[in-house]
């Protein structure tokens, strides 16, 4: 597997050395993308897709799966369709690096998962001639990289992740719910219509004002919403005593936590699992993809079922 040297931070050279494991990825997922493609679809998200081009009388060798049937009956003469390949399709990774995600009880950080499966991600899409670009943001700080073609997106977005780390977590009067209405407002925009764009958050504040924002910029998008969580997040330890470590850029602290009784556990992970429910309510019921993520969860099998998802919810042939 791979090997990384911090649970609480990641750099530059960690995210850049993830192509191999991006390669391995695609190889395992690229019979499914090269897939024959019957009918009008969608295209894959993290694939290659065609764009429809025109409708012309069918002429000998055309695919038989592609006539328009519509035009054929109006007309009396067999059509089909053409398309062309679509190229660079807009990539957009959407990180979040507010004051919740800097947290984890197993393996790492939600921060540092978001940020590892966005290296993963990204690698994919240029690997796939995507033009990849982001949103990287905190509580009170962000930043935008417009889709680019080739590794300068994609650097331009790793150096970002890597700034956002560096920031001092903010006592400022921002809320998390403020910065994470701020960031999917600009959506509008900065994305293009027809986008890929992956949004990798624990959604802590995802309220009615953020649904009202996201909810007017979905249908123009082809969104998958990846749910960061730790397992504490589900389920709460035994009461007790625990020391926890606070990691910052300027040290770190220890101090202790009394959980509390069993009966305020339960209502606590009920609690998480209908915040989870409401927020995959939210994007399936509108066509978009909800995967959960969990920090002590295998990196690379997150990442392969994140790709895996994508790709068959739009790749598989039409009815």
């Amino acid at each position: 597997g791979v090997q990384f040297n911090s649970p609480v931070n990641t750099s530059l050279d960690e995210l850049v050395q993830l192509r191999r494991s991006a390669v391995a990825l695609q190889r395992l997922t690229r019979k499914k993308s090269l897939a024959p493609i019957a009918g009008v679809v969608n295209s894959p998200r993290l694939g290659r897709g065609l764009d429809f081009a025109e409708v012309r009388s069918y002429q000998p060798g055309d695919d038989v799966r592609m006539i328009d049937w519509k035009v054929t009956a109006r007309t009396g003469t067999a059509h089909t369709k053409l398309f062309v390949e679509e190229r660079e399709r807009p990539f957009f990774l959407i990180v979040d690096f507010r004051n919740g995600m800097r947290f984890g009880t197993q393996v790492m950080f939600k921060s540092v998962l978001a940020a590892r499966l966005s290296a993963l991600l990204a690698w994919s899409a240029v690997g796939a001639q995507d033009r990849v670009g982001g949103f990287v943001f905190s509580n009170d700080w962000h930043t935008q990289i417009r889709p680019q073609p080739g590794r300068r997106g994609l650097m331009k977005l790793f150096r970002s992740i890597i700034e956002a780390q560096s920031q001092t977590p903010s006592d400022s009067p921002a809320t998390e719910e403020d910065a994470l209405v701020q960031c999917l407002s600009q959506l509008r925009h900065v994305v293009q219509s027809g986008s890929s764009v992956i949004l990798l958050s624990d959604f802590s504040g995802f309220n009615d004002d953020a649904k009202s924002v996201l909810g007017s910029v979905l249908p123009k998008l082809d969104m998958v919403a990846v749910h960061i969580t730790d397992p504490i997040e589900h389920h709460l330890p035994a009461s007790g005593r625990y020391t926890v470590r606070s990691s910052q850029v300027s040290g770190a602290d220890k101090f202790a936590i009394q959980t509390g009784r069993d009966t305020r556990s339960r209502q606590y992970t009920q609690s998480q699992a209908e915040q989870a429910e409401r927020v995959k309510s939210f994007f399936t019921s509108r066509g978009h993809v909800y995967i959960k993520a969990s920090t002590h969860q295998p990196l690379l099998d997150t990442a392969a079922s994140i790709i895996n998802r994508t790709m068959a919810d739009k790749s598989d042939p039409a009815p």
